[in-house]
Formats: C-alpha cells, structure tokens, sequence
C-alpha cells in the first residue's frame, strides 16, 4: 500500500506567506481607494458650497447703489485684525496672510433701501463662520443707521444675522474704479485708507453719490474633515489650533471673483481727490 502524500511544512509557510503578502496588498490599495474617494468628495462639497456662496455674493454686489445722502455709507469694507499667517505646501515658501473684513453696502429695491452686511464670528480667531445681515429702511429716509444696525449685530452675536457659511479663513475685499484701477489711500483717500498692520491692503468707505465700479472678493474655506479636527482642540490659548491651520494650507481653497456694479455715478471719478 503506497503512502498518502502531503504539503510539507515548508510549502506550507511560503504559501500562508505569500496569501499574508497578496492580502496586504489588497487592504493597502483599498485604503488609498479609499482616502482618495473622501477626498474627491470632500473636495466637491467644498467647491459646490464655495460656488453657490460666491454666485450669491455677486448677485448681491451687482445691485449696490449710491445714496446720495452724505452721511449715508454706500460701501464699508475693514479689518478689525491683522492677517494671519498660513504656510503653503513646498520648502522656502512664503506663508500667505489671511485676512477677515467686516463687509457692509447698499442696495434699493422698490420703495426700500437695503442693506447687507458680511462677518466672520468668533472675533479675531484665524477661523470662523461667515454671518449675513440684512436691514431695511423706507427710501425716503436717510439710509445711514443701517451701518449702526448692522455694527450692533456684530457686537451681539449672532443676533439679527444668518448663518452663511462655516470654515472661512480668509475674507477680503478689494475696490476699482471705472477704469480697472485699484482704489487705494494713495489715488482716492476719500475712499479708501490704510489697514493697520496690513501693507498694501486698504479699507473702504465709500458716501454720498461714490460706489465702486468693480469689487473682488476672495473666500477662503476650509474642508469638512480639516474643519473638524481643528474644533476637536480644547486648547484655550489656541496656539494648537493655530499651528495645526498653518500646516493644512493645502486643504484651504479660494474662491475669487470680480464683479463689475450696475449703479455707477461717473461724476464720482471726475477727481482723483473727491
């Protein structure tokens, strides 16, 4: 009678080796399957929620009208902190300032003046929510406490204001003339001034018959997880907070636009010093 034959223990371990080896290989490239398909979607999340933020921002700018009231403020744009700095991605780059403005103008709409205004709350954090105010006042009156009103939703927060957007790190705003020309303290002082700490970036404040011809916004917006993680710090100084949004530069995006408004008063650039 022959003997039954058999593995031996040899043939044995390179097998159950080499299944250890394919199985690994499977469950890394599922992992990176993965990782990759949360980001695509995290990314396609945050690109939906920027555009349609973005396309209703410019809606809003497009209709921006001169008062002609002289105390009335048509255009507000200010920084209420210095920027933060954010490191982008690669050896020997320079971080990129965040800045967060305050953000307030006019519009009418039949018998109403309108205005609206954009925060980002909490206050001086390097990460936050973007509220909206909205405030009406009869056109035949003096639009001008609907800066007051809008200046009292921001020291009650969020009181009187909407929920618009969560994550932003970076809001800021920019004005042109009729001929494409940023506005700056240097060529039309009477609208614009000079941001503490900030070099090159200028606050806005525009009156009477003077809107800009042109306003581009930029929107900086965090991803979900990212934006998670970082709430997930109990640190009360918020330096941990900090570091860990300057090493996530990558996972910000920015969202700019410039768009040109309708109501413009030419008469308002006929000098460079109104």
């Amino acid at each position: 009678q022959s003997g039954s034959s058999a593995f031996s223990l040899i043939e044995i371990l390179i097998a159950v080796t080499l299944m250890s080896v394919i199985m690994v290989g499977l469950m890394a490239m599922f992992s990176q399957t993965q990782a990759a398909f949360r980001a695509s979607m995290t990314q396609v999340d945050v690109l939906e929620s920027g555009r349609a933020a973005a396309d209703l921002l410019s809606r809003e700018l497009e209709q921006v009208a001169p008062s002609y009231y002289g105390d009335a403020i048509n255009f507000y744009a200010n920084a209420k902190a210095g920027p933060v700095p954010q490191q982008l991605p690669g050896i020997g780059s320079y971080p990129r300032a965040n800045v967060i403005e305050d953000f307030f103008f006019l519009t009418r709409e039949n018998q109403n003046w309108i205005g609206m205004g954009y925060c980002v709350e909490p206050r001086g954090a390097p990460l936050g929510t973007l509220y909206r105010f909205t405030g009406t006042i009869n056109v035949n009156q003096d639009p001008a406490p609907l800066l007051g009103s809008f200046a009292k939703a921001i020291s009650t927060p969020p009181a009187g204001m909407s929920r618009f957007m969560d994550g932003v790190v970076h809001f800021k705003i920019r004005a042109f003339d009729a001929n494409g020309a940023w506005i700056t303290p240097v060529n039309f002082p009477a609208y614009a001034s000079s941001l503490p700490n900030m070099t090159g970036e200028s606050g806005y404040r525009f009156t009477s018959n003077a809107v800009p011809a042109f306003v581009e916004f930029e929107i900086g917006i965090l991803e979900d997880r990212t934006l998670e993680r970082y709430k997930s710090f109990t640190d009360p100084t918020g330096i941990i907070q900090s570091n860990y949004l300057a090493r996530h530069a990558g996972q910000v995006h920015l969202f700019r636009r410039r768009v040109p408004l309708r109501n413009v008063d030419p008469l308002a650039y006929l000098l460079p010093n109104p």
